[in-house]
């Protein structure tokens, strides 16, 4: 595979952190130990709607930054996010197979999204040096 660019380090730290923090809000939703007290104080129905967060996020900021990588352009990136977005209004309102419908879990998805996409746009405008060791 023929990476155009690779992310500086201070960009693969933090997608990294990034990717794990929403990883155990994830499975916080199972495990108690996971979760955090003060989330759970001032949203005690958080761990209920975190998953479209997770899996919005978790799409768009692993799909996104492979393909930043590989050196597609930041706007693909964002039809991306906003196809995910879409999707998850229209699973949430329109069609309630295997699911209740439920307004929260779509803007919980949509900020999962948001988060994906200011994180890929941030990576896209300065994380990312052009790979001199592939053109070779």
């Amino acid at each position: 595979m023929h990476l155009k660019y690779r992310p500086t380090l201070l960009a693969s730290i933090a997608h990294f952190a990034l990717f794990i923090c929403v990883f155990i809000l994830f499975f916080a939703r199972k495990y108690e130990s996971l979760r955090f007290q003060a989330i759970s104080d001032y949203f005690p129905d958080f761990h209920l709607h975190i998953s479209n967060f997770a899996i919005a996020y978790l799409l768009i900021s692993g799909i996104g930054f492979l393909w930043l990588i590989v050196g597609l352009r930041f706007w693909k990136v964002l039809l991306l996010g906003i196809a995910v977005v879409l999707f998850n209004y229209l699973y949430e309102y329109v069609l309630p197979w295997l699911n209740t419908r439920d307004a929260l879990d779509a803007h919980y998805g949509f900020w999962g999204s948001l988060l994906a996409i200011v994180e890929m746009f941030l990576i896209s405008r300065y994380g990312l040096r052009e790979n001199k060791y592939e053109s070779k």
